[in-house]
C-alpha cells in the first residue's frame, strides 16, 4: 500500500535553500509496500491562502490546490508528495531554484519573465480575472490612472505588485504608492474597507472569499488591461528543466480535470466551478 502523504511546516522565512533536495528515492517497503522504489516529491506553497492554500484547525494544510496534490499523489503510485508552505510567497521561488522544491502552487499566473526561469505546467487548474476594488462609496477610482498618489497594498513577489512596479516605472509622474505587507489578499481587502489603503488589485475570486469569510463587500471595477496584469488561469510550476515531472503530473491533472474530479474540488472550496475549459 502505497505511504500517505505526509506535512511538513516551514516555520522560519530563513530556511536555508540551499538544504538537499527532495527528489531522491527511497524503497517502497519503507511504506509497506513491494520491491518498487518511490520517488519522494516535495509540493511548497504559501499556506496563507484562504480556499487556496491554508493552515487549517488541525494544523495541517487544506484548500483547493492542496487537494488536487493530494488527488495526484494518490493517483501517482510510484511517488510520494510532501506537502510544505513556506509563510512567503516569494520563499517559493528560489526554493524551487536550489531543488529544494520540486513543485509549487499558490495562484501563480502565467508571466513571462517566469516563463524565462520556471516550467509551467501546460494544465490550468483556476480560471478567475483581475480586477480592482474600492470601498462603495469611493467615486474617484474608476481606473488604474486614478490610482496616480494613492495608497495601495501588496504581496512582494505576486503579478500583481510586478505589474504596479512596471507601471510606476512608466509613469514617474504618476506613481502609485505600494505598500508591501505580509498579509493575505482578503486581509489586504479588509485593509481597504477599513481605509487603511485606498484600493487593491487581485483576482475575482478572492474578492467573493473575502465578502464571504470577512463580510468585505468592496466595489469591484474592470481593468482594461487586466491580462497584462496576470493571466486568469493559476498554474503549478516546476524547475526549469524539470521536463520529466511536469509532463507527469501534467498527465494526472488532465485526468482529474477530465474526470470531473477538479470541478467538484473548486466547487467544494468556492462554491462555484472555476475550472478553465479544455
Amino acid at each position: 500500500m502505497k505511504r500517505a502523504i505526509t506535512i511538513a511546516a516551514v516555520v522560519m522565512a530563513a530556511i536555508s535553500i540551499a538544504a538537499c533536495g527532495s527528489g531522491g528515492k527511497e524503497s517502497a517497503n519503507a511504506s509497506g509496500g513491494g520491491t518498487g522504489e518511490v520517488t519522494k516529491l516535495t509540493y511548497a506553497c504559501p499556506g496563507k491562502s484562504a480556499r487556496y492554500n491554508f493552515v487549517n484547525e488541525e494544523g495541517e494544510l487544506d484548500g483547493y490546490e492542496i487537494a488536487i496534490m493530494k488527488e495526484v499523489d494518490q493517483r501517482l503510485p510510484d511517488a510520494v508528495i510532501d506537502l510544505i508552505y513556506t509563510g512567503e510567497f516569494s520563499a517559493l521561488f528560489p526554493g524551487l531554484e536550489s531543488g529544494q522544491y520540486d513543485i509549487i502552487g499558490g495562484g501563480i499566473s502565467w508571466k513571462q519573465e517566469r516563463a524565462d526561469s520556471y516550467l509551467y505546467s501546460e494544465v490550468p487548474y483556476f480560471h478567475s480575472p483581475t480586477v480592482l476594488g474600492v470601498r462603495q462609496e469611493e467615486d474617484n477610482i474608476k481606473t488604474i490612472e486614478d490610482l496616480a498618489g494613492k495608497n495601495i497594498a501588496h504581496i512582494a513577489g505576486t503579478a500583481q505588485a510586478m505589474w504596479l512596479e512596471a507601471y510606476n516605472e512608466e509613469h514617474p509622474d504618476q506613481k502609485i504608492n505600494i505598500d508591501y505587507v505580509d498579509a493575505s489578499s482578503i486581509e489586504i481587502m479588509n485593509m481597504v474597507a477599513t481605509g487603511r489603503y485606498d484600493a487593491c488589485i487581485h483576482a475575482a475570486a478572492d474578492f467573493a472569499i473575502a465578502k464571504q469569510e470577512l463580510g468585505v463587500d468592496l466595489k469591484l471595477l474592470d481593468i482594461e488591461n487586466a491580462d497584462e496584469i496576470q493571466k486568469p488561469d493559476s498554474f503549478y510550476l516546476y524547475a526549469k528543466d524539470n521536463t520529466e515531472l511536469q509532463k507527469k503530473i501534467d498527465a494526472v491533472l488532465k485526468e482529474i480535470r477530465d474526470d470531473g474530479t477538479m470541478s467538484q474540488l473548486c466547487e467544494k472550496y468556492f462554491g462555484m466551478d472555476l475550472v478553465p475549459e479544455h
